[in-house]
């Protein structure tokens, strides 16, 4: 269970991070659009990017929690 909580919050933090902990390389399915969507963050372009961002840190933790508790995901 705690494996599958740290994984979740590490996703909350960085898409895709909670994936890499893991040991799946799927999670740069994930980071690379939230490392894009950080980027136009700090090029003034927060308000849609900060959005998607949260929803895809959000649908990435879910994913990452299941993987760890069910040994599969959403995706």
């Amino acid at each position: 269970m705690r494996r599958a909580l740290f994984a979740a919050v590490l996703s909350f933090v960085l898409a895709g991070l909670g994936h890499f902990f893991l040991g799946l390389w799927r999670g740069l399915w994930f980071a690379v659009p939230s490392l894009f969507l950080l980027s136009l963050h700090f090029t003034g372009q927060w308000e849609l990017a900060d959005a998607a961002f949260m929803a895809l840190g959000v649908f990435s933790a879910f994913d990452a929690f299941s993987i760890a508790r069910r040994g599969y995901g959403i995706v």
